[in-house]
């Protein structure tokens, strides 16, 4: 074999397999996309005459040459306030299309708009007249779109503190034959007495010197004293004790970012991406940010709260110390970067948080995809500040040609730092993405919690590369929430703590002679010594007993991954209630460290020598080799309980784990290798789906749906380093419908494999052993829905309903 085949056989095999998930080749695989909003023109409180026939009018919004899947046609519900029949004193009528609602009976209902798959919706209250109507709401515009029925306003109308609550009324009279100039006759039947009313200027005021001991419910009731023909109207909220309404995008930046303990924000607005804020006519929308319409840009660079990651940084550290002494190398930040850094509780009242501005690339490529279409791809360019998360470790020059990169901590859209902070009712999303998950690459995580007993309740959380992050959170209780379209996870926990590699602890190894051996690691370790060579061997095939080899890798990684070390639970997560709707991967992912032999010794070693041969731009393409990077993650602890449903049945051939590491390998690899590249996949170098899918049919866990087999994984435990998590059901209405943890086990797989035939079979097979000379020994683990889940029908091909997510709060 010629030398130069023989270093590239060695050497591809190694960047390309590094951390064990990338793909050689660009696929987009497409979503049916949900439309993002509803748009109409009514008013929180709109009258309906009994006897009369009203056509409604609204429609979906969503980004234009976006493709809009089936069920999401709108249609027209009522339900009663009080629960009772609502065909009591109204119903829809639905003619070719085309709704409309008549009036039956005086009484009030709730009107909803939604799609028909229930997962998008907007609400008003009709009231249902014979000769009148008090129609009543705030001026600013509610969102609509709570899930949360109680309606919150703050204590104070500026961060300052120096003005107290001030509602203006949106009030009329509405009479048989159309509005009547009767507000001056009102009274003020009922009110409690932490408010004033002043029907002259429709202003409701905190009460003058009242304080409030807490959170308080405030109302009032108007009505004509002398007309009981007329039903009375009441204004009910809650006022929250040293909270600031929030209708600006200032004043929300002086409430969190610009704060330095932070304050209680209280939404009064949505706050929007610019195409949506442009074509918004409702007032309740403004844009999230600062736009300058004559050069087209964001003052983000501003205005986003920094902070230096609470990941494991010990390879950026060592670069940075690289790069200090070689002046042709940059060095790499260790911020984060955050849209909005919450410290305090923050109320939401159905409002949107579009990060999309800050989040999303700002260029467009055209692609050509697998079919021979040509496709728009986002593309970052230089104003772009998020760029996607920082480095976990990287295979060559970080700031010019990184053969691959495995991730550390991402951007954020809201930053929830600090203790004892609830988060209610608020609808959040890092962006508007169109229909495929590719497009979240660079847009962050959308929520991440760093603090004890966070609650999140009532909100929905979507469209980011992944959606909830919670590391070294104790007591992080998620409640009758839902989360929406990751391109990995849409919770991934874990823990910031863990302990390094002992490499002076002496353990007893097993060599290749099935002999023990008591030593260290940092002695087996060394260049050529046993385990060295033995690592070695088994990337390369050269061994003839298989059991003894397995033995001898699994004493290695034993060392490497001391439980003993570990046994403390460094955060907790309780999952109530709650909805997951389309993963890339998983729903849940329970993540700790790769921890294999390269990441702490560099071994086997002769990667390094083969390293050293080759060049990028006369500087070596592998400048630094770092070691002693990882380490053991302490583990965490979630509970799923009540009525928590996963939406995420997925088309096996769509699984999609490219969005977990960056590569430049398959350019490279074309340019110096002679053979066709381009034959080897993601399921030859780290074959995951292969060996999960023949575990979910032993498992009963795989079902068949128009002509395409499914499955849907609601857990995902990182392996290859040591991964102590669990997952509890207690409380749980489903955890009949969940199989036991599957292991996907590489290194059993691997060490039987029989080498395939020529160059490019030989070269295949050496990728996939040395997967885990990187990521460990350690099983991925997988729990799967089970095949005859009584859940399937619901949840395959199927979008949650937020109406049950409004029932649990009505009842909460």
């Amino acid at each position: 074999m010629k030398k130069k085949n023989l270093i590239i056989l060695l050497l591809i095999p190694f960047i390309i397999s590094l951390l064990g998930v990338v793909t050689l080749n660009i696929t987009v695989n497409f979503i049916e996309a949900d439309i993002i909003g509803i748009k109409w023109d009514y008013q929180d409180v709109e009258g309906f005459k009994v006897g009369s026939k009203t056509q409604l009018y609204a429609y979906g919004e969503y980004p234009d040459d976006t493709v809009i899947g089936e069920g999401n046609e709108l249609v027209w519900t009522l339900k009663n306030k009080d629960e009772s029949d609502p065909t009591e004193y109204a119903r829809i009528i639905e003619e070719n299309g085309i709704y409309f609602i008549e009036g039956l009976k005086t009484g009030e209902v709730v009107l909803t708009c939604s799609n028909k798959k229930g997962n998008v919706f907007r609400t008003l209250s009709a009231v249902i007249f014979t000769s009148g109507a008090i129609l009543l709401s705030s001026n600013d515009l509610p969102s609509q779109n709570n899930i949360d029925p109680n309606i919150y306003y703050g204590e104070y109308q500026d961060v300052n503190k120096t003005q107290k609550l001030s509602i203006d009324l949106n009030l009329k009279v509405q009479g048989a034959d159309g509005n009547i100039d009767a507000e001056h006759m009102l009274d003020v039947i009922d009110i409690t007495d932490n408010i004033e009313v002043d029907i002259a200027s429709k202003k409701v005021r905190l009460k003058e010197g009242y304080q409030l001991t807490g959170n308080e419910k405030a109302s009032f009731t108007l009505g004509f004293a002398n007309d009981k023909t007329t039903l009375p109207a009441t204004f009910s909220f809650t006022i929250i004790k040293d909270g600031i309404n929030v209708d600006s995008y200032e004043e929300l930046l002086a409430c969190t970012n610009k704060s330095t303990n932070g304050e209680i924000v209280v939404l009064r607005k949505s706050f929007e991406s610019l195409d949506y804020y442009n074509s918004s006519t409702s007032g309740n929308v403004e844009l999230f940010g600062n736009y300058n319409k004559n050069n087209k840009s964001y003052n983000f660079e501003n205005e986003v709260y920094r902070f230096e990651t609470t990941y494991n940084k010990e390879y950026i550290e060592q670069w940075n110390e690289f790069a200090k002494n070689n002046k042709s190398y940059k060095d790499i930040g260790k911020d984060v970067l955050a849209g909005l850094r919450v410290q305090k509780d923050f109320y939401g009242n159905g409002y949107t948080l579009n990060f999309h501005n800050l989040t999303y690339p700002y260029d467009v490529i055209k692609v050509t995809s697998d079919d021979g279409s040509v496709i728009d791809v986002p593309q970052l360019n230089l104003k772009n500040l998020f760029r996607g998360p920082l480095p976990f470790y990287t295979l060559g020059d970080p700031n010019g040609m990184p053969l691959i990169t495995a991730f550390g901590q991402d951007n954020i859209g809201m930053y929830v730092d600090g203790n004892n902070i609830t988060i209610n009712d608020v609808n959040i999303k890092n962006c508007d993405f169109g229909n495929s998950f590719s497009n979240l690459t660079y847009v962050g995580t959308v929520m991440d919690v760093n603090g004890d007993n966070v609650k999140i309740k009532n909100t929905r959380l979507s469209n980011g590369k992944n959606v909830l992050r919670s590391f070294s959170s104790q007591n992080l209780v998620v409640d009758n929430c839902m989360l929406s379209n990751s391109r990995n996870f849409l919770i991934t926990t874990g823990s910031n703590e863990y302990e390094k590699v002992d490499g002076n602890k002496t353990y007893t190894f097993k060599n290749e002679s099935g002999e023990e051996v008591n030593s260290t690691l940092s002695e087996i370790l060394k260049p050529n010594a046993m385990g060295d060579l033995a690592i070695t061997n088994y990337v390369s095939g050269n061994f003839t007993d298989v059991e003894k080899m397995k033995d001898t890798m699994l004493s290695i990684d034993e060392a490497l991954n001391d439980e003993s070390r570990v046994s403390e639970y460094k955060g907790s997560m309780q999952i109530n209630n709650t909805m997951f709707y389309r993963s890339g991967i998983a729903s849940i992912a329970l993540e700790s460290y790769f921890n294999g032999s390269y990441l702490y010794a560099k071994s086997p070693s002769l990667i390094g020598q083969l390293f050293s041969m080759i060049s990028y731009e006369d500087k070596p393409l592998v400048p630094l080799e770092p070691n002693n990077v990882s380490g053991l993650s302490y583990p965490v602890s979630v509970n799923i309980s009540g009525n928590t449903r996963f939406y995420d049945y997925k088309d096996i051939s769509t699984l999609d784990i490219s969005g977990l590491i960056s590569e430049n390998i398959s350019a490279i690899a074309n340019s110096i290798f002679e053979e066709d590249i381009q034959k080897i996949t993601i399921d030859h170098i780290f074959p995951i789906k292969g060996i999960l899918n023949t575990e979910a049919r032993n498992n009963n866990a795989i079902k068949s749906y128009n002509g395409s087999s499914y499955f849907n994984i609601p857990i995902a435990y990182y392996g290859g380093g040591l991964n102590n998590s669990v997952v509890t059901y207690e409380g749980y209405d489903y955890a009949d419908t969940l199989t036991s943890p599957l292991n996907v086990d590489l290194l059993d797989n691997y060490i039987r494999m029989v080498s395939g035939d020529g160059l490019m079979g030989m070269m295949k097979t050496i990728m996939v052993k040395t997967v885990t000379t990187v990521t460990g020994c350690e099983p991925f683990r997988f729990v799967l829905t089970s095949n005859d889940s009584r859940l399937f029908d619901e949840t395959i091909n199927q979008a949650p309903n937020v109406s049950i997510l409004i029932e649990n709060a009505k009842g909460a």
